[in-house]
């Protein structure tokens, strides 16, 4: 009986070990297969195929001179030889730029990721999971500091983007603290009579809190020296960026400001 025993002990140690060495094999050739960068451009071949849609056995896909992994890198498309940016580039034509759909882990050339007969862009406007089919709602939030006069802003904790802005001079502060949208006016004139400013047809106006004045988030055409105190206390945001963010924020999304 004891000789059995510890035949059958030696068995079960002898079929640990091969399954042991099986998945350690397994997963060291998935890690490989992960790695795997055939066109030596900087990025993995599943990327190239399952993120960026770029050819992994040409490091250069839409052939300007730049690899794959610079334009990537840089925030431009490796796949459109017009040296577009990312986030001005929407490839499905879904409402959601290229760059919201990579820090969100969507399909380029699939209008709808989650196969739920909405189009990613019309989800994540609307606050809507776009990497699922249940209608789960999503944070979304506005961050600007002032400090380094930029501004950010988030889909589920994930960054969409950031940029400079221009907010308020020392003699016109802009607001700090937590506030919220309260309202979106698509076109806004500011000053006007009685003020020494006149400055129509401000279009992606985000208006965030009340104090002696309205306060708000905005397109600024007048001047493009964004990254300084710019303002009489609202937030200039650049035409090429405030669309977007117009488009992405609601009335209630969190802005945050310090």
């Amino acid at each position: 009986m004891k000789k059995i025993k510890a035949r059958n002990l030696t068995g079960f140690f002898v079929v640990f070990v091969i399954l042991a060495a099986f998945f350690i094999l397994k997963s060291s050739l998935a890690l490989a297969a992960d790695s795997l960068d055939s066109d030596a451009d900087g990025l993995a071949d599943a990327d190239e195929l399952n993120i960026y849609h770029t050819d992994p056995n040409n490091a250069d896909t839409d052939g300007d001179g730049y690899s794959d992994y610079e334009e990537v890198y840089n925030g431009y498309s490796p796949r459109d030889k017009d040296k577009l940016k990312l986030s001005r580039l929407d490839s499905d034509s879904d409402g959601a730029p290229d760059s919201w759909e990579i820090r969100l882990g969507l399909d380029l050339l699939n209008p709808d990721s989650d196969g739920d007969s909405y189009a990613d862009g019309v989800e994540i406007t609307n606050g809507y999971d776009p990497n699922s089919s249940q209608p789960q709602k999503l944070a979304k939030e506005i961050k600007v500091d002032l400090k380094t006069q930029t501004l950010s802003y988030y889909f589920n904790d994930t960054e969409l983007e950031k940029f400079l802005i221009s907010s308020g001079i020392k003699s016109m502060p802009t607001p700090t603290g937590q506030f919220t949208i309260l309202d979106k006016v698509p076109v806004k004139n500011y000053g006007g009579p009685g003020f020494n400013f006149y400055l129509p047809n401000t279009k992606w106006n985000l208006h965030f809190t009340t104090g002696k004045y309205r306060y708000y988030i905005h397109g600024a055409y007048w001047h493009h020296n964004f990254g300084h105190p710019m303002s009489h206390g609202c937030v200039n945001v650049a035409y090429g960026n405030m669309e977007r963010l117009y488009n992405f924020a609601q009335v209630g999304t969190k802005v945050e400001i310090n």
